[in-house]
C-alpha cells in the first residue's frame, strides 16, 4: 500500500520544497518507488532540485459556459443557480460570463431548461512530468494572471491518483502551497500523514499554530520539522511546546547553518552532499519508512520510530 506524505507549512520560505525534494530523493535512494508531486501551482520549483525540465503532458482546463443566444430565453435560471454569481444579463440582451469568478461547476449547464448552454473549456494551466534516475516528478503550473489555484490543484490530484493506481508507488511526497487556504486542502486530500514545517520566529510560531489547527481539524497525523533551529531560543521553546501539546508524532530539528542555506539556495540536494546535517533528513526518511497503517489514527510509527539520536524529539517521552 502506498503512503502519501504531504510537506506543508503556513509560511512561505521555510524550506518546504527543499525538505520535500530531499525526502523523496532519500526514499528513492533507499530503494523505494517514489513519486514527487509539486502542487505549488503558482510557483513550482521542485524540478530545479532534480535538475530536470518537465515536459507538458496535458492542459489543466475548466468548464466555461458558452450560450446559444438563439435558444436562451433570458429566464434567469442559470443566474439563480450559479453559486459564484458569475453570470449576468447584459443591457442589450446578451449574457456575460465572468471568467475570473466562474469555477467550472456546470450547475448552470444542468439548470438551463432550454439547453442553451454548451460545454466549453478554458485552459488555466498545465501538468508537467519528468523522471530523474527513476524518481518521477509530476507538477502543476498555473498560467500567469490565473487565480484558480485550488481548482488547478484539484485537477492535478486527479491525475496523480490515476498515476498512483498504475505505478504502485511505495511513497508519494507532495509539496503543498504555503498557507492554510483551500489550495492547501486540495493538496492534502491524498495524504496519509503530513510534515508540518516552520521556523523559530514569531511569524513561524503563529503560522505553525494555524497549520496544526488545520491538520488536527482534518484528523491528519503530522510530524513537526523545525528549520533554522537555534536562531531564537525563546521562540523555539514556544514552538516545541506548541508541537508537543498539539499532537506532533515526532519533532525533527534542522540546525541553522550557512552551508545548508547555500545548498538549498543553489537547488542542490542536501542528502546527496557530505554535510553532516543531511542526517536530519535521513532520519526523517527512516521515520517515514517505518509508518504503518492503522484504522484508529491514520499512520503511526512502528516500534517508537527512528533509532538515530539527536535530530528528533519524541514528544510522548
Amino acid at each position: 500500500m502506498s503512503i502519501a506524505v504531504a510537506v506543508t507549512g503556513g509560511k512561505g520560505g521555510v524550506g518546504k520544497s527543499a525538505v520535500a525534494a530531499n525526502l523523496a530523493a532519500a526514499l528513492w535512494r533507499m530503494g523505494h518507488r517514489t513519486l514527487l508531486v509539486d502542487s505549488d501551482v503558482e510557483n513550482p520549483n521542485l524540478h530545479l532540485f532534480l535538475d530536470v525540465n518537465p515536459r507538458r503532458i496535458m492542459p489543466i482546463s475548466v468548464f466555461t459556459p458558452d450560450f446559444d443566444l438563439g435558444k436562451c430565453t433570458k429566464c434567469g435560471k442559470c443566474i439563480e443557480a450559479c453559486p459564484e454569481k458569475a453570470i449576468a444579463l447584459e443591457e442589450y440582451g446578451g449574457v456575460r460570463v465572468l471568467g475570473e469568478v466562474c469555477i467550472g461547476c456546470k450547475v448552470c449547464y444542468y439548470a438551463c431548461p432550454q439547453e442553451s448552454i454548451r460545454g466549453g473549456a478554458r485552459g488555466i494551466g498545465y501538468i508537467r512530468a519528468a523522471v530523474k534516475n527513476g524518481l518521477r516528478l509530476i507538477a502543476g503550473e498555473l498560467k500567469p494572471t490565473e487565480s484558480r489555484s485550488a481548482l488547478a490543484i484539484y485537477k492535478l490530484m486527479r491525475v496523480v491518483k490515476d498515476d498512483i493506481k498504475r505505478e504502485k508507488y511505495d511513497f508519494i511526497i507532495v509539496d503543498t502551497p504555503p498557507g492554510v487556504c483551500s489550495s492547501v486542502l486540495q493538496a492534502l486530500r491524498i495524504a496519509n500523514v503530513a510534515v508540518a514545517i516552520s521556523e523559530p520566529t514569531p511569524l513561524g510560531l503563529e503560522t505553525m499554530r494555524m497549520t496544526v489547527n488545520m491538520l488536527n481539524t482534518m484528523k491528519l497525523g503530522w510530524i513537526a520539522f523545525i528549520n533554522k533551529s537555534g536562531i531564537s531560543q525563546g521562540c523555539e521553546e514556544e514552538l516545541l511546546s506548541l508541537c508537543r501539546e498539539s499532537g506532533a508524532q515526532r519533532i525533527f530539528l534542522m540546525p541553522y547553518d550557512e552551508e545548508v542555506f547555500k545548498i538549498n539556495m543553489s537547488y542542490k540536494l542536501l542528502v546527496e552532499s557530505d554535510h553532516p546535517f543531511k542526517k536530519v533528513l535521513l532520519d526523517l526518511a527512516d521515520h517515514i519508512r517505518e509508518l504503518a497503517p492503522t484504522r484508529a489514527n491514520g499512520f503511526q510509527p512502528k516500534n517508537g520510530g527512528s533509532k538515530r539520536l539527536g535530530s528528533f524529539i519524541n514528544p510522548h517521552q
